[in-house]
């Protein structure tokens, strides 16, 4: 379950400017300014996430911004304000009153690293259960199988037809780094039948919206 004192553990916001075009100098952007890292400096707990490792580094993606129409005022209006500090809470961390609650989480994320869990691994379970992104489901991915009803998991993919495996890993294969062969198509399971951990936190209505 999403965990918003993991994610405040993980990652911090940082301010993202463009290339100026003379060396050494960056410009404010009107969009794409908060930029999410995980907390990996000296200063910071070293990185107890799975590692990631791109095929690509999408150099120049905020050239390719695009806008829609903010039909029925269903987004905030646009102010073209520009951010040029750092607000504080974009480093928010966890409360050290709940640091210890995180400890049986952490211990978890190190034991599927241990197990063989990978990014590619991760990548694979979204193209093999046809995932919708950027959109609201009602079924969380370990729940997307066999005993849910098919109208819900329908909401959920974005094609009725399964991909087959060697087509799921050149997906892979084209987006993460590393060797993925066919047959470590979904062959990592998403929640084991024991020993799992399922834990909710409560989602505070603060973070990094500014």
């Amino acid at each position: 379950m999403p965990h918003w004192d993991l994610w405040l553990h993980l990652y911090r916001g940082e301010l993202f400017n463009a290339p100026s075009g003379t060396t050494g100098v960056r410009k404010l952007v009107r969009a794409g300014c908060l930029n999410l890292v995980l907390k990996t400096g000296k200063s910071e707990r070293p990185r107890e996430y799975s590692p990631v490792g791109l095929t690509s580094n999408h150099a120049g993606w905020d050239s390719q911004w695009f806008y829609i129409w903010n039909d029925d005022d269903l987004f905030p209006a646009y102010t073209g304000h520009l951010i040029s500090e750092r607000p504080g809470h974009w480093s928010y961390s966890v409360v050290q009153a709940h640091q210890l609650r995180l400890d049986p989480i952490l211990d978890a994320l190190k034991k599927l690293r241990e197990e063989g869990l990978t990014a590619a691994l991760v990548l694979s379970a979204v193209h093999h259960r046809r995932v919708l992104p950027l959109m609201s489901w009602p079924l969380r991915m370990d729940e997307m199988g066999p005993g849910f009803p098919s109208r819900a998991l329908e909401a959920c993919r974005m094609s009725n037809e399964e991909p087959a495996d060697h087509e799921v890993a050149a997906r892979v294969r084209a987006a993460v780094a590393g060797d993925f062969q066919p047959e470590h198509v979904d062959g990592f399971p998403m929640r084991l039948d024991q020993g799992s951990i399922d834990v909710v936190s409560p989602f505070p209505m603060y973070g990094f919206d500014s």
